[in-house]
């Protein structure tokens, strides 16, 4: 296992042009949500009138508040806003990873060329993988959030949270299970190699594959505690440029994850 954690990052860090497409990619993203949260919520916590003041106003604007989505279209160019913008995430993820797992295994070509040449070849099929795969991790939400709804409504919030953990935690993991091996299903794809052969590796191989993912996940997650007791502690312009900072790091560290599992991958079938 820690061999194909420390074959990754070495493949990892031969991708700088994957790197800055991932790290540009997430910037952009991340800067047009921004400006949907500055643009809706900013100015509606401004109209709050705070805790200062008597607490028929605080009603009263939770009521009018009430009143606008309950009884106006306010709303609703709000949620076809989330709605496109959901859709272009579902389009852009699929052709993203295509160009990524093409880069992966093509590394004699062009850094620049085989990427964009994985998404002409392969983003079609990753994109009709990345659906399957929504509708196999959204599909039990339809009997069990109902359910869930029925049980949060009918006791107290603690008691419900108790009995949901179990039921939460067993989703969680079927959906991180699934993400697993539907990536190994891609990696099968970018190798030509039939989809009934990539599935038998991930169940045989699932332990190494599962302590891969944890230990980077591990790593990942310390990376964000050392940076967020960083911007926590010395706030200023530096601490603008280390989050930036931190934000490629933690694309380094998502690439490294495929390109160990794809490590692996590769090993396993002798290629």
């Amino acid at each position: 296992m820690f061999k194909h954690i420390k074959e990754g990052w070495k493949t990892a860090l031969k991708q700088p042009f994957v790197l800055l497409i991932l790290f540009a990619y997430r910037l952009v993203w991340g800067f047009v949500l921004y400006s949907m949260v500055q643009s809706t919520v900013v100015p509606l916590l401004h109209r709050y009138p705070g805790i200062q003041v008597s607490g028929g106003q605080t009603q009263l604007f939770l009521a009018e508040g009430q009143f606008q989505l309950m009884k106006t279209d306010f709303i609703h160019s709000y949620l076809w806003l989330l709605l496109l913008l959901l859709l272009a995430k579902m389009v852009v993820t699929p052709l993203l990873n295509a160009g990524i797992y093409y880069s992966l295994r093509q590394t004699h070509l062009n850094s620049g060329y085989r990427f964009f040449k994985g998404i002409r070849e392969l983003g079609v099929t990753f994109f009709f993988y990345y659906l399957i795969q929504m509708i196999l991790t959204l599909a039990p939400l339809y009997n069990l959030l109902p359910k869930w709804g029925h049980l949060l409504l009918s006791s107290d919030y603690k008691s419900a949270s108790i009995v949901l953990l179990p039921y939460i935690s067993i989703y969680l993991l079927y959906g991180y299970i699934l993400h697993l091996s539907f990536m190994y299903l891609q990696f099968g794809k970018t190798w030509t190699r039939s989809w009934i052969g990539s599935l038998h590796l991930t169940v045989r191989r699932l332990f190494p594959i599962v302590g891969i993912s944890l230990a980077l996940i591990f790593g990942s997650f310390l990376l964000a505690a050392l940076s967020a007791s960083v911007v926590w502690i010395w706030a200023s312009f530096w601490t603008l440029i280390l989050y930036q900072a931190y934000r490629f790091i933690q694309t380094l560290f998502d690439l490294w994850g495929i390109s160990a599992q794809h490590q692996l991958y590769t090993t396993e079938t002798n290629f």
